[in-house]
C-alpha cells in the first residue's frame, strides 16, 4: 500500500516539475536518415506482428517499416498507435521511460513526424510535439544523472533532435556536443573501432552520430567538427569490417547483424576507398591480394584478463564474394549461458587451441599478453605474425600464428606454432588446429592427405598440411537465420615432447585450383 502511494506521489511531483509550454506545430521539417523494411510494415498492417508484444514496441522504430510500406492505412495506423500511446498516461517510473528507450522514441517521432504528425487533425498534431517537448524535459533531467558515456549520447541526440523542431535557437548546443566529444574519447579507440571490439555496438554508435550530424548540418554556428571527423572514422572502421559479401565479419557478434542495416549506415557515410591493413588499437588484421581476403582476430596489445570471445588468431577466409572459413556465429538473444559460452569459446574459431582449453580465459581469471606482432607486405604478400601468452600459465608454452596472403596467385598459407618457455605447469597433450567450412562447401578428402574444398558455385580450393592427423568433423554454423549443418576440418598436433623439443609446428596452406 505504501509502496503505491508512493508511486502516484512521485509521479505527481515528477510531472509538476516537467511541466512545459505548449506547442502547436514544428519550426523545422526533418529528413530521416533510415529506410524501414516494407515486408515488416505489411505484417504489421496484416495482423502478423502485434507490435505491443514486441519487446521493442515503446521505441516506436516499427514507424519506418509502415512509412516504407507507403499506404494511407500504414500511415493511419501510425498515428493511432502513436495516439493510443500517449493517451494511456504512462506511469514514468516504467521501464517505457527508461533514457533508452525514450531517447529513441523521441528521436523516431522526430524524423518521422512530417509523415505521420502533419497529416493528422490539428489537436493531434499538438498532442504529439507536447508529448515530445515533455519527454525530452524529462530526459535533460536523465543526462543529469548518468554517468555511462553511451547513454549520454544517446540522451543528448534525442535532445538535439526534439529541440530542432520545437525551437528556432537550439540552447547549449555546443555544451551538448563537447559532451558527446569526451563521451566518444572514452568509447572509441584512436583506429575508430569501439572499445568493446563489438561491431554491433561500434554500428548502433555510429547510427547515433550519423542522426545528430544529420540535424546539426541544419542549424547555425554549430562547431560539429569533431563530430564529423569521429563519424568518419567509425565509418572506415565498419567499412574495413564489412566483408566482400557485404556482411560483416562474424568475429564478437557481427554474425547477428542484418546486411540491410550495414549497407545503409555506410552509404550515410561515404568514403568508401579507406580500408585499414591492421587496427592495433582494437585488434583486428585485414589482409587482401588478387580476389583474396583474410580478416583475423589479433587481440589487443596488452594483457587481456577477459574478452567476450576467445578468439585469438581466428581468421575468415573470403574468395570473391563467397566465405569459405568462418567461426561458428552468435545465436541472437540467447539466454542459454552454456550456449553463449560454447560459441564464445576457441574451438568455435578457426583457430589453435590446447587440450580444448580456451586461448582467452571468459572468467578473466588467466591472463593473456599478446606480443611480438608484426605486419607487413613483401614480394610474396601481406604478412601477419603473432604471439600469444593464453597457455603460458597452465601448459608453459605459448601459441605463434603466421598467416601470409600471396601477392601472385589466390593462395593463403599460414604456419601455428607451439614454444615451450619453461616448466610451468602441465605437460600438454595435443593441440587442435580447427578450420570451420561454410556450408556451400563440399569436402573431398584425397589419397594423399589433402583436402579439396568444393564450392557449390563451381570453383575449388585445396588444403594441405604439413602434419598427416587431419580429418573432417562435423559442425553446426549459427547464420542470421538459424543453425546450418557444416563441417571443419581439424588437424592434431601431438606435444607430449613439448619440453624436449622446445618448438613443435604445423604448416598449412589454401590454394585455388585452376
Amino acid at each position: 500500500m505504501f509502496n503505491f502511494l508512493d508511486l502516484i506521489t512521485n509521479n505527481h511531483f515528477l510531472k509538476q516539475k516537467l511541466k512545459i509550454d505548449t506547442f502547436n506545430s514544428p519550426v523545422r521539417r526533418l529528413t530521416d536518415n533510415w529506410q524501414g523494411i516494407s515486408i515488416t510494415g505489411q505484417k504489421i498492417l496484416n495482423g502478423k506482428i502485434n507490435l505491443k508484444l514486441t519487446n521493442s514496441f515503446s521505441k516506436f522504430n516499427f514507424l519506418r517499416d509502415l512509412k516504407s510500406e507507403g499506404s494511407i492505412k500504414a500511415r493511419s495506423l501510425a498515428r493511432s498507435l502513436v495516439d493510443d500511446w500517449i493517451n494511456q498516461n504512462i506511469n514514468l517510473r516504467s521501464k517505457d521511460f527508461n533514457s533508452d528507450i525514450m531517447a529513441e522514441r523521441v528521436a523516431c517521432w522526430c524524423f518521422n513526424y512530417s509523415w505521420f504528425g502533419e497529416s493528422g487533425e490539428l489537436n493531434f498534431q499538438k498532442k504529439v510535439l507536447n508529448s515530445i517537448a515533455f519527454q525530452t524535459k524529462f530526459l535533460e533531467l536523465k543526462l543529469k544523472e548518468t554517468n555511462t558515456s553511451f547513454n549520454k549520447i544517446l540522451i543528448i541526440k534525442a535532445i538535439i533532435v526534439a529541440k530542432s523542431i520545437l525551437y528556432d535557437e537550439v540552447d547549449e548546443i555546443n555544451e551538448l556536443l563537447e559532451t558527446i566529444n569526451k563521451s566518444l574519447d572514452l568509447l572509441i579507440n584512436p583506429d575508430g573501432g569501439h572499445i568493446s571490439r563489438n561491431p554491433a555496438k561500434q554500428l548502433f554508435l555510429l547510427r547515433q552520430l550519423v542522426e545528430i550530424r544529420s540535424v546539426v548540418a541544419i542549424l547555425k554556428n554549430i562547431n560539429a567538427e569533431n563530430l564529423h571527423n569521429q563519424t568518419i572514422k567509425m565509418g572506415q572502421f565498419c567499412r574495413s569490417f564489412q566483408m566482400p559479401d557485404e556482411n560483416f565479419s562474424w568475429f564478437h557478434g557481427g554474425s547477428l547483424i542484418e546486411k540491410h542495416l550495414i549497407k545503409q549506415t555506410l552509404n550515410r557515410i561515404g568514403y568508401k576507398n579507406r580500408i585499414f591493413n591492421i587496427a592495433n588499437d582494437t585488434g583486428y588484421c585485414r589482409l587482401s591480394c588478387n580476389e583474396t581476403v583474410v580478416f583475423a582476430d589479433i587481440g589487443l596489445h596488452k594483457k587481456l584478463s577477459s574478452d567476450s570471445k576467445a578468439s585469438l588468431f581466428a581468421f575468415e577466409l573470403f574468395y570473391k564474394k563467397e566465405k569459405l572459413i568462418s567461426n561458428l556465429g552468435d545465436i541472437k538473444a540467447s539466454n542459454i549461458k552454456s550456449m553463449r559460452d560454447s560459441l564464445a569459446s576457441s574451438a568455435a574459431h578457426s583457430t589453435l587451441n590446447i587440450d580444448d582449453r580456451n586461448n582467452v580465459d571468459l572468467t578473466g581469471k588467466r591472463k593473456t599478453k599478446v606480443f611480438d606482432l608484426r605486419y607487413g607486405k613483401t614480394k610474396e604478400g601481406s604478412l601477419i605474425d603473432a604471439t600469444h601468452s593464453g597457455y603460458g600459465t597452465i601448459y608453459g608454452v605459448n601459441h605463434q600464428r603466421q598467416i601470409c596472403v600471396s601477392q601472385m596467385k589466390n593462395e593463403v598459407k599460414g604456419k601455428d606454432k607451439i614454444i615451450s618457455v619453461g616448466n610451468v605447469g602441465t605437460i600438454p597433450k595435443n593441440a587442435y588446429i580447427r578450420f570451420h567450412i561454410c556450408p556451400d562447401i563440399e569436402l573431398i578428402k584425397t589419397r594423399n592427405g589433402s583436402i579439396l574444398l568444393k564450392h557449390l558455385k563451381g570453383f575449388v580450393w585445396k588444403m594441405t598440411a604439413s602434419n598427416d592427423n587431419i580429418s573432417i568433423q562435423d559442425s553446426v554454423m549459427f547464420g542470421p537465420n538459424g543453425p546450418i549443418q557444416c563441417k571443419e576440418i581439424m588437424i592434431i598436433m601431438r606435444l607430449e615432447t613439448i619440453r624436449a623439443h622446445k618448438s613443435i609446428s604445423c604448416d598449412w596452406a589454401f590454394q585455388l585450383q585452376s
